[in-house]
């Protein structure tokens, strides 16, 4: 972003810092907003208070610029989750053409920023407007991202869904038959568009058959619903019934509750439904938007967001779908007739033959992805079979891939539904597309295959019951992302007794997903699979425990995709894909990205590693000394004081000297990571040689002594408990008195590319928020400040949430430090020295290390000299440098191979 820009943006800062009522000033707030980015005055004007009809009555958007930005305000502290709603409902209620790609909410203190293309959500305070600026590209028409555009009538089709949901749940239809219609009417809704059903039957059907109140309409669709399940020469209805097409399949096997009565509400919604272009409803954005009418909890997500069909085909065109065009077009240059037909007619056999197993698969959104990528493939080899004439046979003669080729598992009953009917949609689809290329009307009536999609919990369920091991070809999903810190009671019970591994407690749930489709290799070695998986399954403790054990099963990664960006559910999380199997790839395929956002850009390599590296495995364990013979690094003390007993802020330890000032010696500076970054301030009571006299002496002491016994007496842990009997000492006493220490804390935001760290020195105590370094030289903070050390941390030290997570023996004493001459020693000891006398300069105009080793924020003085510091760092590693990131964490993990194949 510009300078200009980024000025308005520190003057919006300024202006409006003590706005807060929505009424009085949110006009002003808003105009003034948009001029940061030199909107016109005559624009912005025209945007205030949109006018939206909802449901017959007139209400008004804060602002908006139309097909581009709605803006919805509340007054300072409101919570923005009216506003959300709110906002939601007006984009549901816009023209398609005013529809806008983003929506923002303010209530002056917060800002809110929702993609709609992806549900991506950044949340800020606006007096940090300027260090986010760039998020607001798109009001410059710089936005580099490309997006799926979602046609307007699955966000309408969903909208209606859910009222009709909602509407047949109030009427008290029961709770899974209400799934079940629900699939059904919406099968209906696409049959009569899409020309398995005459135009408009259903509609008719419905108009013309059942009362206006509704209340004979449960009766009139099971009717319907018994007759499309009737082979016509069976049925003994006449009239616009009898019409209908036989469809079998299962979809209307299944009794549908009757004698119930619902309403004209819902008679009317089915109608106004009805008119959409179902032809258009696309079955993958669809199923999950479906998923979210039917389950509360989705809502915020309907109409807003999906998951990216480009994601989805990242996964399966790794796993099977290069692999098999590279194949079809090999025959395709087969020179002899004969045996290019041959092969063609083998290879047509293979893809009728392959079986795919989803075993999360939610809406069936990978299934449906998958199978409609077959099909294209085979269309192309009937093509290719018949030298693009069109077919003198019958085409049914030609077709061979069938969804029941697909298997799934899902825990959600109505998911099930929905993952079915969706690829009964797309089989649809398909075949209306090779009508279209062969010249010849080809329809699948009445259905004769279903997909194989079981309700049923994957983690308790034996694969091999939902299709036989032998018999499979690929699994693949996006199995749930739960980490291992929020799993439930009951998710971690189920978890312990499928994943029989040392060190279970420390894995992410999907792991459990990578360990059975493991298993389920070793009975058939010929199976290919790749899962989505949070990148924390590639990093730190995780990548240890889960991948020594996979690689000692006989597992190769074979492809992968490194760190990117996925839009799950409505929640943006970071995750990676890997594409495994026991058989060896002898060339792998390993996609890097720039950042999280970027284009993925392939390499072929010969290795992929556990944290998804071109570098041998390293199966890392925590190690109690530093790899290079280094000092120790420790935590900090750990208080173990209940909650917060022996701590003080300012005004209590002022009040506390006031009053006693023998406690001056004994209040001692506590520092923490919040302490370090943010620079706040908090002491400790440090009473270890607090004599007893004096103890007796102040109520105050004598209390917390009380309050701490009290807290360790009624702790679950033994240990604790004991120290019960020692109520005026830290839980864990790690002091250092007697040299500087560096601080380093142990968990740091994704934001910086540097941890930031620094010296202190007694009486300053550190907390258990951070690790110490005692005896850290000048020389030992610039390599931990270096890019090297940094790259080492993020691959090595796994995180939470997304932040960076250090450790001392996982991260620190596995590093390897380079080897340096006094010179060069020097010279990195004086490049520290000018860092910290910058970074001296900064403090004192207000500024924290937090804002100091901002990304965004970073002053440029400090930047350049930590640029000077990483490649001085670099070349004690490579005199010549690397050329990327990847290069340089390749370097230090056969570093450490090295070194730790000569200490053994």
């Amino acid at each position: 972003m510009n300078k200009e820009i980024i000025d308005n943006a520190l003057k919006f800062i300024t202006l409006h810092k003590e706005d807060k009522d929505e009424r009085q000033q949110s006009q002003m707030w808003i105009r003034d907003f948009l001029e940061i980015f030199n909107i016109p005055i005559q624009k912005i004007n025209i945007g205030f208070e949109w006018r939206i009809n909802i449901d017959g009555s007139q209400k008004y958007a804060d602002h908006l610029l139309n097909g581009l930005l709605l803006i919805e305000m509340k007054s300072k502290k409101q919570k923005l989750d009216k506003a959300k709603s709110q906002a939601y409902k007006y984009v549901m209620n816009l023209d398609n053409e005013d529809i806008p790609k983003f929506v923002m909410l303010s209530n002056f203190n917060t800002i809110q920023l929702i993609d709609l293309t992806n549900n991506k959500t950044i949340e800020f305070n606006v007096k940090d407007l300027h260090k986010y600026i760039d998020n607001f590209n798109f009001l410059l028409n710089k936005i580099q991202d490309t997006h799926i555009p979602m046609n307007p009538v699955n966000a309408k089709a969903a909208k209606l869904m859910e009222s009709l949901h909602d509407y047949i749940l109030e009427s008290k239809y029961p709770k899974n038959a209400s799934d079940l219609l629900m699939t059904r009417i919406v099968f209906c809704f696409f049959a009569e568009d899409s020309g398995i059903f005459d135009t408009n039957q259903f509609t008719n059907y419905i108009k013309n058959e059942t009362k206006k109140d509704g209340s004979d309409l449960v009766d009139k669709l099971t009717t319907l619903f018994q007759t499309l399940n009737t082979p016509i020469n069976e049925r003994f209805q006449s009239g616009s019934l009898n019409d209908f097409p036989y469809i079998n399949g299962g979809l209307f096997a299944i009794s549908q509750p009757s004698g119930l009565a619902l309403n004209s509400k819902i008679r009317n919604i089915i109608l106004e439904t009805s008119l959409l272009d179902w032809s258009k409803i696309s079955p993958v954005i669809f199923g999950s938007m479906f998923e979210g009418a039917m389950d509360k909890e989705r809502r915020h997500s309907l109409g807003a967001h999906y998951t990216s069909e480009v994601n989805i085909l990242k996964v399966i065109n790794g796993l099977f779908l290069n692999e098999l065009r590279n194949e079809f077009e090999h025959i395709s240059q087969i020179k002899i007739k004969k045996i290019k037909y041959k092969k063609l007619e083998e290879f047509h056999n293979k893809l009728a033959n392959l079986k795919f197993l989803d075993p999360a698969c939610g809406s069936g959104n990978f299934l449906m992805v998958a199978y409609r990528e077959l099909r294209r493939l085979e269309h192309e080899v009937i093509d290719e079979i018949n030298q693009g004439q069109a077919l003198l046979f019958d085409i049914n003669d030609f077709i061979q891939v069938e969804i029941n080729q697909f298997y799934g598992m899902e825990i959600l009953p109505y998911a099930v539904s929905v993952a079915k009917i969706g690829l009964w949609m797309m089989d649809h689809l398909m075949n209306i597309e090779a009508s279209e290329l062969f010249g010849r009307l080809y329809l699948r009536l009445p259905l004769h295959a279903s997909a194989n999609i079981e309700v049923c919990d994957a983690l308790t369920k034996e694969w091999s019951e939902i299709v036989p091991p032998n018999e499979l070809d690929y699994v693949l999903g996006n199995p749930p992302f739960i980490g291992a810190r929020i799993m439930s009671k009951e998710q971690k019970n189920t978890f312990k007794k499928v994943v029989k591994i040392t060190g279970s407690s420390d894995l992410d749930y999907v792991c459990a997903w990578y360990y059975k489709t493991a298993l389920l290799m070793q009975l058939n070695p010929s199976i290919k699979a790749a899962l989505v998986s949070t990148n924390s399954v590639f990093q730190g403790k995780q990548a240890n425990i889960i991948w020594k054990k996979l690689f000692e099963m006989g597992i190769y990664i074979n492809f992968a995709h490194q760190s990117f960006k996925w839009d799950n559910n409505g929640a943006t999380v970071h995750v990676c894909i890997a594409g495994f199997s026991m058989n060896e790839e002898k060339e792998k395929f390993l996609y890097l990205y720039k950042d999280i956002q970027t284009q993925p850009v392939l390499k072929k390599v010969k290795i992929i590693n556990e944290y998804l590296i071109d570098a041998p495995y390293l199966m890392l364990k925590s190690s109690k000394k530093q790899i290079s013979n280094y000092p120790i690094m420790r935590f900090g003390s750990m208080a173990n004081d209940g909650k917060g007993n022996f701590q003080l802020d300012e005004d209590l330890k002022n009040k506390l000297i006031k009053k006693h000032p023998i406690l001056e010696e004994y209040i001692h500076e506590f520092i923490g990571a919040k302490e370090l970054l943010d620079g706040e301030t908090r002491y400790i009571l440090y009473l270890k040689d607090m004599p007893p006299n004096i103890i007796r002496k102040i109520p105050y002491i004598q209390n917390v002594g009380q309050k701490v016994y009290e807290s360790r007496i009624k702790s679950s842990r033994n240990s604790t408990k004991k120290l019960a009997q020692y109520p005026f000492v830290l839980g864990e006493d790690r002091v250092i008195k007697n040299s500087k220490f560096l601080i380093i804390p142990r968990v740091s935001s994704e934001n910086r590319e540097y941890i930031p760290m620094d010296y202190f020195e007694y009486p300053t105590i550190a907390s258990d928020a951070v690790f110490q370094l005692e005896n850290a030289s000048l020389f030992i903070m610039g390599v931990l400040q270096s890019k090297m050390h940094a790259l080492w941390v993020k691959t090595i030290g796994g995180k939470l949430e997304s932040r960076y997570r250090y450790s001392n023996t996982l991260v620190y004493n596995n590093f390897v430090f380079p080897t340096y001459s006094n010179k060069e020693k020097i010279y990195i000891e004086n490049i520290v020295k000018e860092i910290l006398e910058i970074r001296k300069y900064w403090k004192q105009k207000g500024n924290t290390l937090a804002d100091l080793y901002d990304k965004k924020a970073m002053p440029i003085n400090l930047k350049k000299k930590h640029n000077e510091l990483d490649d001085k760092v670099e070349k004690l590693y490579k005199k010549s440098g690397f050329a990327n990131d990847e290069e340089r964490i390749a370097y230090l993990m056969n570093l450490y191979k090295t070194q730790i194949s000569k200490k053994n």
